[in-house]
């Protein structure tokens, strides 16, 4: 009975330590995986000035998704730099992003 008195506060001791690390591995490796996001919906949306609008909204992990508002400036020459938000989809899983204009969803990059 005095090993187990002995051994609780060690044991919880280990796991405090194991644990920590992990966390701080999470916020990292959730960081790269935003950035990712990020990057790839910039590229897809093809737009000048591009930036990230709002906060990303995170699907499960049953889905994988990720959407992002992209803002920015139309390229097309037509379209004379006019304001554009586009909607990104991010798949975490395929690390690949689809737009598709998101008229009235956001502010555009100014």
């Amino acid at each position: 009975m005095r090993l187990i008195k002995l051994a609780t506060p060690v044991l919880a001791v280990a796991v405090l330590a194991v644990a920590a690390p992990a966390a701080a591995s999470s916020d990292a490796a959730w960081d790269k995986g935003m950035a990712q996001a990020s990057k790839a919906c910039i590229k897809v949306s093809n737009l000048r000035q591009a930036a990230i609008i709002g906060q990303p909204i995170l699907f499960s992990d049953d889905s994988g998704k990720t959407a992002l508002l992209v803002g920015g400036r139309w390229r097309p020459a037509h379209m004379k730099g006019a304001r554009a938000t586009m909607l990104c989809l991010y798949d975490r899983k395929m690390r690949t992003a689809e737009t598709q204009e998101a008229l009235k969803w956001g502010v555009a990059a100014k």
